[in-house]
């Protein structure tokens, strides 16, 4: 699966081939975005949602006032070998180190080169010899991912406390062969052809394609108000909803579109969108951020058709794999697609107000919990 590995793991020795550098602000960590995107493309995540400008988009829209410290383990040459962005917080009096990242970032990992394991034992012998913290959490990072793997041994064989909550269960779907479609199940395709054909009805069906070259900003206020017209609007959670939001999936765009990456695609019922894609691509994957689609339409099922022609227009293409990114849900299971779990991994020290807090997080609370769900 691509963006993610299985690495041998060990503890972190106490002398390592890499020396590791803490680098405060934003203006540091800036300066890293060439070498920074360089070694992603020679290590095992290269994923759209660890370059750095992903990153920095992020950090600009959602965090622009946290204080960010980014971890560079360097070669003795002075090459980068890896990097673990963390910003600090401070909760009920406990110093926390967090991944820069809400429900807007995909998933998680460390920027890590070719020697992913040396990488990250550098990385945490720093974390574990030179910072102060009582807590460190990495969010929906993909299970069987380098840094997942990797960290946590580590810092198991340490002494210190970890824990886990499956946060995703991400679908994802081979491309090729037979065709995706033709995997599907033989009533599903025979819905979409009849959804197909009364949509067809209804007026002149287009698929509208944007990938930076035309009218961009278009193309993402018409993906904009379909969200908000929908349920996501009411409950106030579309992107529209908050100009954090839409500056930063605005600022997505246009970067992917800078590198030729970027894939809008509409789905259009007399040049009006009934559903729309905020599509990446990117080494062979297609990976989806975003949907939207015409509530009002839901009995021609207008994403769905959309999505259709999307995995046509990337089987053309010869891409490998489909992403849909984000959580299992009904209408991607219609794919028959496979899964990726995700967990948030939670680092604690051995310490007494370590050992507590993990007492509390992952002891008291899921029993509680399970014995309160006995009495429902």
């Amino acid at each position: 699966m691509p963006g993610t590995a299985t690495l041998p793991v060990a503890p972190a020795p106490r002398r390592l081939p890499y020396r590791v550098e803490a680098l405060e602000g934003r203006a540091a960590f800036d300066a890293l975005e060439a070498e920074w995107n360089a070694l992603l493309a020679r290590g095992p995540v290269d994923l759209p949602y660890v370059r750095h400008e992903w990153l920095a988009a992020w950090l600009d829209a959602f965090a622009p006032r946290a204080r960010l410290r980014v971890l560079v383990a360097r070669d003795p040459r002075g090459g980068a070998a890896g990097f673990a962005p963390l910003l600090e917080e401070r909760r009920s009096g406990a110093i926390w180190l967090v991944a820069p990242a809400n429900d807007h970032s995909c998933r998680v990992e460390w920027a890590l080169g070719p020697d992913a394991s040396g990488a990250a034992a550098a990385l945490w012998g720093h974390l574990r010899d030179r910072l102060r913290w009582d807590a460190l959490l990495l969010r929906d990072l993909p299970r069987d991912g380098p840094t997942s793997t990797l960290l946590e041994p580590l810092a198991r064989a340490d002494g210190h406390l970890t824990g886990r909550w499956e946060s995703l269960r991400t679908p994802w779907i081979a491309l090729g062969g037979e065709g995706a479609e033709a995997r599907t199940s033989s009533k599903f395709r025979a819905n979409l052809r009849r959804r197909a054909r009364r949509l067809g009805e209804m007026g002149a069906v287009a698929v509208r394609r944007e990938d930076g070259r035309g009218d961009l900003q278009g193309a993402l206020r018409e993906l904009f108000a379909l969200e908000a017209a929908g349920w996501k609007g009411a409950r106030g959670t579309a992107i529209a909803a908050d100009p954090r939001t839409v500056a930063f999936y605005r600022r997505v765009a246009g970067d992917a579109a800078r590198r030729g990456a970027l894939a809008i695609r509409a789905l259009t019922l007399d040049g009006r969108a009934v559903a729309a894609q905020l599509g990446l691509v990117h080494r062979g994957v297609y990976a989806l951020p975003k949907i939207a689609y015409d509530e009002s339409l839901a009995q021609v099922s207008p994403g769905q058709l959309l999505h259709r022609e999307v995995v046509a227009e990337c089987e053309a293409q010869g891409l490998a794999e489909l992403d849909f990114l984000g959580p299992d849900m009904p209408w991607k299971r219609d794919w028959e697609p496979r899964h990726r779990p995700h967990d948030w991994l939670y680092v604690y020290r051995p310490s007494i107000a370590g050992r507590a807090m993990h007492t509390l997080k992952h002891r008291v609370r899921p029993a509680v919990k399970e014995a309160l769900s006995w009495w429902r």
